[in-house]
This record gives structure tokens, sequence and C-alpha cells, in this order.
């Protein structure tokens, strides 16, 4: 999943994308997550719901608290 990111970040840089970069990172993550949902509650046999939801729920807590401690490190020194 971390990979998505990166590939259009790295498209952008080696020519030009034609979007919104945060724009289409965050759906295409956001895609990546719900399909690794339905495969967890696959696997795990609960509710294809649940399991996409607990996924994308983590994965925005995960994507909050990095970013919070990005900025949080970026005026601790100075940026």
């Amino acid at each position: 999943i971390g990979l998505i990111p990166l590939v259009i970040y790295v498209w952008d840089f080696l020519g030009t994308f034609p979007g919104d970069l945060f724009v289409w990172t965050s759906i295409l993550t956001s895609i990546g997550f719900i399909v690794i949902g339905f495969m967890k509650s696959y696997v795990t046999q609960t509710s294809k719901l649940k399991g996409i939801l607990e996924t994308l729920v983590l994965g925005l807590i995960a994507a909050g608290v990095s970013y919070f401690v990005g900025d949080l490190i970026e005026h601790l020194i100075g940026i």
C-alpha cells in the first residue's frame, strides 16, 4: 500500500502527472485499503463491510499520526 503514493509522485517527477497529486494518491491508496480490507474479511470470514471499514479507519489514523509527527518535526528543526 505504501508504494501507491510513491508511484504517483515518481510519475510526476519523471514527467507531468495530469491531475492533483494529493487527490489521486488519496483515492488510489483508499482503493488499496479497500482491497486489503476485503481480502482480510474473506480470510477471517467476517463481514466484508466491517473488514473494509476497519482497514480504512486504521489507514486514516496512521496517515493522520504520520502527518502530525512530520509537522511537529518540521517545527522543531525549523525547516
